[in-house]
């Protein structure tokens, strides 16, 4: 019960108690004195009418004058009955009023009873007993006395209770006013939001509450800080070259092995190996210092060039002198032009002035069908062959054919156009219960000449390169809307970062929302990491108006990058996706293991549950789960099937 309603409660009995108390005492002390009263007022009737009488009761035609007076002294005073009778009890004279007064409702006077005191007087002629006159007043008179009481108690009751209950109003409003301030800032350190309250409450009491609020909420945002810098660290120490601060070779491993793995979302893009050719002959000459000073010199410039690309690039220190840059979703000729970019811009830095030839490179394109080692024997091969030519580098052989951009538009615009494409769906499993938690959709389309599904890997770069990712994501959203009419499952849809930062796509969605609101609930959207690190506000703010609508998020490929950390305080999605580079083979990378505990640690602090993505073993799966990743999805579970409604 709320502290307002058990105040108002108590306030009530309270003056429930004092008005029924003074009730009482009121018509107790009011009944007596009215008694009193009607006592005197009879006898002195009886007295002063007795003597008046007495002289017409000798003889019987003299009675009339007596009744006469009688009904006098009746017809002029509140009476109840005046009764004269004679010696043998015979009734000379009577006169008698009804007990009922019409201003006093009849339950009142049942309740109070009030019952006026008969008076006698005997009537003497002379000597002799002439009779007997009674005499008693009529209680109409204490009945309306004490009804005007009870009615005027009854009034300053109900105005008492008013102005008491708006005085309580205030009070409990000045109580309560803190502890709500107090309630809504431990909510908001449960959602990871530290900030300090201001208020200062007047009760003495409370001040220490909201102290010790502000305490708590700055102990807490400490530890939170702590445990993000320790994941960073974990991070760092596992994955990160001490002296250039790029990744290393075991980041590169595992981001190659989660790119080459059997994911639904297929894979593709070129590796370019990048040898500081004369990195041993500085080393020998100018120093170990010089050397090292070249390397970071050379790894800054990469850096600097990388970020301010859009395209996915990674960059690694394989070893002393060899970076590998990884590049996902790019066409060749667009990785040519970037190879040679990057060629023109390093060649420049020759510590040694000896004009050699101080950087080889050798690209190779690679796709989820390949290990990794021949990926790599394809690079190195590049690589060598780079070596002979003037020009530094070289691409290895190509597999696959490369579309145009005309000719990708005209594929793509035939998808939109027939707006049809096969979706396919992947249970994220509850590991705890053995169900599925939600499933998550993937389109499948088909060329219009071969008839052959057109990988993803190839139809995703191609859509962001000619801006057709939010009609292509509009495509998709709709097709699961309509099979989600029928569909008793919950489904997930995933949504690029190029349609979160598009207004057009982010209003189109919210209306369409709007009019299903009914399959809001069986909705959850997948929201990319990288969304949160370049689109953050826009991504935040389309974030919460999901949830508001009832739908749920999950944020994918968590981990790749700590800076969407304060993305996640903002949101509070439902969901988590490990990235994939994480879980690949977690039950033997010790490194990985402590790192994903960093993370679980952090999502489970703002209560946000965790999915493993691409769990491919059973082994992979037992490592999870004890590391209580309670949430999995890959192919030991189930590979995508046709979604049949």
């Amino acid at each position: 019960m709320k502290l307002s309603t058990q105040l108002s409660t108590s306030l009530f009995v309270l003056l429930a108690v004092v008005f029924v108390s003074s009730f009482v005492i009121n018509v107790k002390l009011t009944r007596e004195y009215v008694n009193e009263q009607l006592a005197t007022h009879a006898q002195d009737t009886a007295t002063s009418l007795g003597l008046s009488i007495t002289p017409y009761l000798a003889e019987e035609s003299d009675i009339v004058v007596a009744q006469t007076m009688v009904n006098a002294i009746f017809d002029r005073g509140f009476y109840q009955y005046i009764t004269v009778t004679d010696m043998d009890g015979n009734m000379l004279i009577e006169r008698r009023n009804p007990t009922n007064v019409e201003t006093v409702p009849a339950w009142f006077t049942k309740i109070i009873e009030v019952t006026p005191p008969v008076e006698q007087t005997e009537l003497n002629n002379g000597w002799n007993l002439a009779g007997q006159l009674t005499v008693q007043s009529h209680p109409g008179l204490a009945n309306e006395t004490l009804w005007q009481s009870v009615k005027q108690s009854a009034l300053m009751f109900s105005v008492a209770f008013v102005f008491a209950f708006i005085a309580l109003i205030f009070i409990v409003r000045a109580i309560t006013k803190p502890l709500g301030i107090v309630v809504a800032k431990i909510n908001d350190i449960q959602n990871q939001k530290f900030s300090q309250i201001n208020y200062a409450p007047f009760t003495k009491e409370l001040t220490f509450i909201t102290r010790a609020v502000n305490k708590l909420s700055l102990a807490v945002e400490g530890m939170f800080k702590e445990l993000s810098d320790k994941a960073e660290l974990f991070k760092a120490q596992a994955y990160e070259d001490s002296l250039t601060g790029v990744s290393n070779r075991s980041a590169f491993t595992r981001h190659m092995n989660a790119l080459l793995s059997n994911s639904p979302v297929r894979s593709e893009g070129y590796i370019i190996i990048i040898r500081l050719a004369q990195l041993q002959l500085i080393n020998a000459k100018l120093g170990g210092q010089q050397g090292d000073d070249y390397v970071k010199s050379i790894a800054n410039k990469l850096k600097q060039q990388l970020s301010t690309t859009s395209e996915k690039n990674y960059l690694f220190r394989l070893s002393g002198g060899d970076f590998a840059l990884i590049i996902e979703d790019i066409e060749k000729r667009e990785c040519v032009e970037k190879v040679e970019f990057l060629y023109t811009l390093l060649a420049t830095d020759n510590p040694l002035k000896n004009g050699d030839k101080t950087v080889c490179m050798g690209a190779s394109k690679f796709t989820d069908s390949m290990t990794l080692t021949e990926v790599l024997e394809n690079a190195d091969s590049a690589l060598m062959a780079s070596t002979k030519r003037s020009e530094g580098w070289q691409f290895a052989s190509e597999l696959t054919h490369i579309h145009s951009n005309t000719a990708w538009r005209e594929r793509l615009n035939d998808i939109l156009l027939k707006q049809s494409a096969d979706i396919l769906i992947q249970p994220i499993i509850d590991t705890n219960k053995g169900s599925p938690a939600y499933f998550e959709a993937f389109a499948r389309f088909k060329d219009k000449e071969t008839g052959t599904v057109i990988p993803m890997s190839q139809l995703i770069p191609a859509s962001e390169r000619l801006n057709l990712i939010p009609e292509v994501d509009k495509l998709v959203i709709s097709l699961v809307m309509k099979k989600l009419n029928e569909a008793k499952t919950d489904i997930a849809i995933n949504i690029a970062s190029a349609s979160i930062a598009n207004d057009e796509f982010r209003v189109w969605l919210l209306q369409l929302l709007n009019q299903n609101t009914a399959l809001c609930t069986k909705l959850v959207f997948e929201i990319e990491d990288a969304a949160l690190t370049y689109h953050k506000d826009i991504a935040i703010a389309f974030c919460q108006s999901l949830l508001n609508m009832r739908c749920r998020v999950t944020i994918e490929h968590f981990g790749d990058n700590l800076a969407s950390l304060s993305g996640l305080r903002a949101i509070q999605p439902q969901f988590v996706k490990i990235s994939g580079k994480l879980t690949k083979d977690i039950q033997s990378e010790a490194d990985n293991q402590l790192f994903i505990s960093s993370l679980l640690s952090i999502a489970r602090s703002l209560n946000i549950q965790v999915i493993a993505e691409l769990v491919e073993s059973e082994a992979e799966s037992t490592a999870l789960a004890e590391l209580n990743v309670g949430y999995q999805q890959g192919y030991h579970f189930a590979k995508p099937t046709l979604w049949q409604v």
